[in-house]
């Protein structure tokens, strides 16, 4: 009987994980639709444990919110700098630890969105790497860290544009590739 018990505990454990890791699934969804489509901060701010983060990297490292405070902040001044997004998640991970307090999750993150000035449409790619936390019950945001890969026109592409900064709309090219031969040896 105990060996019966102890493989349904173990069951359980393991339901808990994965009901806990489509939660924070759904979350990221809930979380996503907000700052595309309500666009209310204070409903995205809801979304994040008291003492979250929202952190940029990569080019967007300029962008950082530390607490409820300027993370509501944050996404007040957001659909003016960002008017248009439609976020597309892909790819998730989610692995919750052995107790179900908290979590880590990793997805891809394609976004078409339109710049401040109403004029330049932008893909952006970029990886979320995020930590949750559950409180009284219910999962939270703790920290997100969105790391941009490519944020280019268009128009243009990722091949041409690598970036253009969501704040000034300066454009930075792609470096182009070394043709084969091309690399610089030296020797004796």
């Amino acid at each position: 009987m105990d060996d019966l018990r102890g493989r349904l505990e173990a069951i359980e454990r393991r339901l808990g994980r994965i009901e806990a890791a489509r939660a924070i699934e759904r979350l990221m969804h809930s979380y996503v639709h907000a700052i595309d489509v309500i666009k209310d901060a204070d409903v995205t701010a809801g979304f994040f444990a008291p003492d979250a983060v929202w952190e940029g990297r990569g080019n967007l490292a300029e962008f950082r919110a530390d607490g409820l405070d300027e993370i509501t902040e944050m996404f007040r001044g957001n659909p003016s700098m960002l008017p248009f997004t439609a976020h597309f998640l892909t790819n998730p991970v989610v692995d919750v630890s052995s107790d179900g307090t908290t979590a880590r999750g990793r997805w891809h993150a394609l976004e078409a969105a339109t710049l401040f000035d109403r004029e330049t449409a932008v893909w952006l790619i970029a990886l979320y790497e995020n930590d949750f936390r559950r409180l009284d019950g219910e999962w939270k945001i703790a920290h997100i860290r969105f790391e941009d890969r490519v944020i280019c026109p268009y128009e243009e592409g990722w091949a041409r544009t690598r970036f253009v900064s969501p704040v000034t709309l300066e454009r930075v090219a792609q470096p182009c590739a070394a043709a084969p031969g091309d690399e610089h040896t030296t020797g004796g």
